[in-house]
């Protein structure tokens, strides 16, 4: 049974009838006379509560005019040449689809390598066929190696997650090649495990890195800040201009094949902020993508003096931008527990193999840091991924409330993997929003109830359902590459909860339908303040649509991952899906 599919048909009935509503007047200031496209498609789903259905929408320069059906735009419309775009009059369409955590970094950084991970990936031009088992991933990893002709290339694969392919130390890959550099990546992005040539390529010796917490040199395992501390020894190699901007470009592609229109990339800069931003410039202006990019500046890297000088450059960053990317202001990321995928995440009560957690930024760094963004104005973006993390975020908002109250704060917590029944209702108190990522649910809710958190926890990964009901503003991101940036597939597991294995995990947290789709569109745009712009299809809004194949009202949301993209419009401008 599809969720509120009554109210659905009824608001279609009276759409045929409402030809007086306001949104199809004209936008206060528009031009008069001047030629206004007016699509038309089988269904508009809107995300606007005063008119959730049309059937025709009326752009020009690029903003949305007025919205209704043909019949009462062409009245509202009398003294202006319409033209009457009928290509989408078989389809649906709804507001631009938002990504609003993604990094075209990690993408430039990975998308090149050899992908060899649990589950399929459709990238640009590739599709990539998922393995699972400790030989299988051996094998695969073989055969890469093996394809490879030049013999001093080094090996890069990316994907590997030891809960579905093993146990994987330097030795095992040694034995793959002990000539060849290889390096791989786990799926995580946090840790790296390497092999003997790629350490002596690297210059990573045992004696410099002796007694890091994090680096286990006689397994070759980097994790967390300890691939931190060797990155700069990767970094020629990984960002080399154009190995990078091909793995960016194809992070774009991707992400507009999936039907986004809207990317947001949470924590500029990763690592160097003028590599990053040139290239991100110089991929989108080259290959003039139909992709509105937005950037929330990373509290945590540029903060290589103090917090106090990385405000300065924080307020600084608006003034960087440019035609194809822009900073949002007084906005930052800011991050506290590790990797979900690594079981890093603070849990609360561990793990039950006995394993610690990992901080990437301890409470009392987080609190250093928001005690001078937080009165400065900002809005603070968290990475929280384990119940004990996300306690501590928690309790530093209620801290800070106290000491600098702000009834504007809205803060986000990003990732949102595990947290305990009591917490809907603090987020809820607290005017806190979360942008979650469903499919650790969906990739990891079988295998974590195996092993590390067991069933009680694991059915509970991405709690959303005691969201929607204390009224949290729920968005989803895909945190690309940690999932495919694909917001239908995020919305459909958050309103389905079925899993990889195709199990039903805790259906009481099931969202709605309509609370999922305002996840990717409206409550997307409401996260990084953008929800005047984008997010809806309303007159006086950027004129940005998706166009699907498929109705996901009448669909089953755990097919929501098959309905297809014909097109996106993106400033009224029409692009086609790319292959």
């Amino acid at each position: 049974m599809i969720p509120n599919r009554f109210s659905q048909i009824c608001a279609l009935l009276l759409c045929a009838v409402a030809s007086a509503c306001s949104s199809d007047r004209p936008v206060e200031g528009s031009t008069e006379s001047a030629e206004v496209t007016v699509f038309t498609a089988a269904k508009i789903i809107t995300m606007q509560a005063e008119r959730p259905l049309a059937t025709a929408v009326a752009v020009e320069d690029g903003n949305i005019i007025a919205v209704g059906d043909v019949d009462s735009i062409k009245a509202n419309l009398a003294k202006h040449s319409l033209k009457i775009d009928r290509r989408f009059d078989d389809k649906i369409m709804m507001p631009g689809l938002i990504e609003n955590h993604l990094h075209p970094t990690l993408a430039g950084i990975l998308f090149p390598t050899e992908f060899i991970t649990p589950y399929d990936w459709q990238l640009p031009g590739r599709n990539i066929k998922g393995v699972q088992g400790r030989d299988s991933y051996l094998q695969r990893l073989t055969q890469a190696e093996a394809a490879i002709t030049d013999p001093t290339e080094m090996l890069i694969s990316w994907g590997y997650h030891q809960y579905f392919h093993g146990q994987l130390t330097r030795a095992d890959i040694d034995r793959i090649s002990d000539s060849r550099p290889i390096i791989v990546w786990q799926r995580s992005f946090h840790e790296i495990i390497v092999n003997t040539p790629a350490l002596e390529a690297l210059g990573i010796t045992a004696e410099e890195f002796a007694g890091h917490p994090a680096i286990d040199f006689n397994d070759g395992h980097f994790w967390e800040l300890g691939l931190f501390a060797i990155f700069p020894r990767l970094a020629p190699i990984v960002l080399n201009p154009a190995r990078f901007n091909k793995g960016v470009l194809d992070g774009f592609l991707h992400a507009q094949m999936n039907g986004i229109t809207t990317v947001a990339d949470q924590g500029s800069p990763l690592f160097d902020l003028e590599m990053e931003l040139n290239s991100i410039n110089s991929v989108l202006h080259e290959n003039e993508l139909p992709l509105r990019m937005f950037m929330v500046g990373n509290g945590k890297t540029l903060a290589t003096e103090s917090y106090q000088a990385a405000l300065q450059i924080l307020d600084a960053l608006p003034q960087r931008n440019s035609a194809h990317v822009q900073f949002l202001p007084k906005q930052v990321k800011l991050l506290a527990d590790g990797a979900f995928y690594s079981q890093l995440m603070q849990m609360e009560g561990g793990y039950l193999d006995g394993h610690e957690g990992e901080w990437i930024m301890p409470p009392e760094d987080l609190k250093a840091a928001a005690q001078v963004y937080w009165p400065a104005g900002y809005q603070l973006h968290i990475h929280v991924n384990g119940d004990k993390g996300l306690n501590e975020v928690l309790k530093l908002v209620e801290n800070l409330q106290a000491e600098f109250p702000r009834t504007d704060h809205q803060t986000v917590l990003h990732h949102y993997g595990y947290s305990g029944a009591d917490h809907a209702e603090r987020i809820a108190a607290l005017g806190i929003s979360v942008s979650a990522n469903p499919f650790y649910l969906w990739a990891l809710g079988d295998k974590y109830s195996e092993t590390g958190l067991g069933p009680d926890r694991a059915h509970y990964i991405t709690r959303l359902g005691d969201l929607e009901r204390n009224g949290v503003s729920v968005s989803f991101h895909s945190d690309l590459p940690m999932a495919p940036a694909s917001p239908l597939a995020l919305a459909g597991i958050a309103a389905s909860r079925i899993t990889a294995q195709g199990n039903l995990l805790a259906a009481d947290e099931r969202m709605s339908v309509d609370a999922a789709l305002r996840g990717i569109t409206i409550e997307a745009a409401r996260a990084i303040q953008l929800q005047e712009k984008i997010g809806s299809i309303e007159a006086g809004k950027l004129a940005d649509f998706t166009i699907l194949e498929q109705d996901p009202y009448l669909t089953e949301p755990e097919n929501f991952k098959n309905i297809g993209i014909s097109a996106t419009v993106v400033g009224g401008k029409v692009y086609a899906s790319p292959e």
